[in-house]
């Protein structure tokens, strides 16, 4: 019989990545946990074969009900910045979350955690923080976890930070992180990264794997564009912090800017060699560009 994983945030990205793979992987049954039952994301789900349910994370018997029957789980939490107390309300959904996993007695959770920011450095980073109270959590009930900790996705360079045109094929990478060289990685990694883990469940109980295809200055992630999308030149924008959250104007926006202000200081550690480990066909940023030409190029031009 195949083991059952349920998957919380199918609909997201990373989420979304780990019930792909899983799929793919054809030794699992798949239980993909989204908010919404008519999303493109679930659709594809469905008819790849996984197991679609709505969760509510505000309800306890809805979690249960995700949880029931299965063996394993990947825990990816969402932090909702319009909610009156965003920190409040995820580490209390993530909680719950630990709560049921205890009660079902799943046998491997992984969960996508990251480190204490306010702890550590009196400024808060509320979609970090919370995760991190989460994680703290699940170590407290004694589960039997596994903690992944990533990145930058370089997906992000097609979305909130889409390089911006400045003049003719000219773009700026408004990324605040200064001569700090950034972490990143490709979310459709995270995916044969977790299943790995689940795969190996005795080796990696316990752990935390802080996950890295490599590290770059945003004016060598800028060469690099440049390399690959001739005519197009970009280059470093050499935003501060304190210029990006004045300017994001987005809820969450200072949430954002003490997350790179906290890459700066070099606090995270990130371990390139063990993400090889655990995929070796991980791509590193040129290899994803090189890969990914066409879409970038399509996002660039729209």
């Amino acid at each position: 019989m195949p083991e059952t994983v349920t998957v919380f945030g199918a609909d997201r990205e990373e989420g979304n990545s780990v019930a792909v793979f899983l799929l793919q992987d054809g030794m699992w049954k798949v239980r993909a946990c989204v908010a919404d039952l008519s999303s493109p994301h679930a659709k594809v789900l469905e008819s790849a074969g996984a197991d679609i349910i709505t969760v509510n994370y505000d309800d306890e018997s809805s979690i249960d009900i995700a949880l029931k029957d299965s063996d394993k789980c990947f825990v990816l939490t969402n932090t909702d910045f319009l909610a009156p107390d965003p920190l409040q309300t995820e580490i209390k959904q993530g909680y719950r979350i630990a709560d049921s996993c205890m009660k079902h007695k799943i046998k491997h959770v992984v969960i996508s955690g990251h480190p204490h920011v306010h702890r550590r450095y009196g400024f808060p980073a509320r979609h970090m923080d919370a995760k991190a109270c989460i994680n703290d959590y699940m170590a407290e009930l004694g589960l039997p976890k596994t903690e992944v900790i990533f990145p930058f996705f370089f997906e992000n360079f097609l979305t909130t930070f889409r390089p911006v045109l400045i003049g003719h094929n000219t773009y700026q990478m408004a990324v605040p992180v200064g001569e700090t060289a950034m972490d990143a990685i490709s979310v459709k990694q995270v995916g044969p990264i977790v299943v790995s883990l689940l795969k190996n469940s005795q080796r990696w109980i316990g752990k935390s794997c802080c996950l890295s295809a490599g590290k770059l200055r945003i004016d060598e992630y800028a060469t690099i564009l440049t390399q690959h999308l001739r005519p197009k030149y970009f280059k470093d924008a050499r935003i501060s912090v304190r210029t990006f959250v004045e300017t994001n104007g987005e809820p969450g926006a200072q949430d954002l800017g003490n997350m790179f202000e906290f890459w700066k200081k070099g606090s995270q550690k990130m371990n390139a060699a063990l993400t090889l480990e655990l995929y070796p066909g991980i791509k590193q940023f040129s290899q994803w560009v090189s890969a990914n030409k066409e879409q970038i190029q399509s996002v660039l031009d729209s």
